[in-house]
């Protein structure tokens, strides 16, 4: 028993050394999907929507356990409000309303590669510039039939054009084309634009998302 444990063991140590990652520059492709929602203290009843990014990104290690990772993603975030449904007598009404964001976003990854493991913690900063944002509301009558009316809204004018925040992350070199990850997002900006208002009175809403994504490098 105890030579088998430790045939055991040995096959793992051969195990982890073998998985050290590469050490030379890369480029690569990436895509992830995301749960998506607002934070802030004038946040309430909300809810999280799903999106997704895809982007490229270039690897560069500066020593073996650190690196940086500069990425330029597309990026489809929001949030909605929790739906609601108000019943009197025989008639059912329910409401769903959603805010969807569109970003080109700029993070710089700093990456930790413990004992030049192939498993990384991550964190840097991140920049965004919004292309599109549109807030959809929608109302189901219900009474024997469903009556469904729908109005999306253009309020590009009302989201500012910049934001900014930081990421938090974990990943692994499956080899060394193929990475896995998850990523935390804290928006630090307030995204409300409002020309007749000081950035003291806007409403505190920040963007937040969570994601899991799978990258290839070349």
């Amino acid at each position: 028993m105890k030579k088998l444990f430790f045939a055991a063991a040995m096959l793992g140590v051969v195990s982890l050394s073998a998985q050290e990652k590469t050490t030379t520059p890369q480029v690569g492709i990436k895509s992830s999907i995301n749960m998506a929602s607002f934070n802030g203290k004038d946040v309430s009843n909300n809810d999280y929507k799903v999106g997704f990014s895809a982007g490229v990104y270039g690897h560069f290690p500066i020593t073996e356990q650190f690196a940086v990772q500069p990425e330029v993603n597309f990026t489809r975030i929001g949030g909605k409000l929790k739906d609601e449904a108000t019943t009197v007598g025989n008639t059912t009404i329910k409401t769903k309303n959603k805010t969807t964001l569109d970003y080109i976003q700029v993070p710089v990854m700093f990456k930790y590669y413990p004992a030049g493991s192939r498993f990384n913690i991550e964190a840097g900063p991140q920049i965004g510039y919004n292309i599109y944002a549109s807030n959809t509301a929608s109302e189901s009558v219900i009474n024997n039939t469903v009556v469904t009316s729908e109005r999306k809204t253009d309020i590009k004018d009302n989201v500012k054009d910049f934001d900014f925040g930081a990421n938090f992350g974990i990943g692994y070199n499956v080899t060394d084309n193929i990475n896995v990850g998850a990523r935390y997002y804290m928006g630090l900006t307030k995204i409300s634009e409002n020309g007749s208002e000081s950035n003291d009175t806007k409403p505190d809403v920040k963007n937040h998302s969570f994601s899991i994504g799978v990258g290839y490098s070349f």
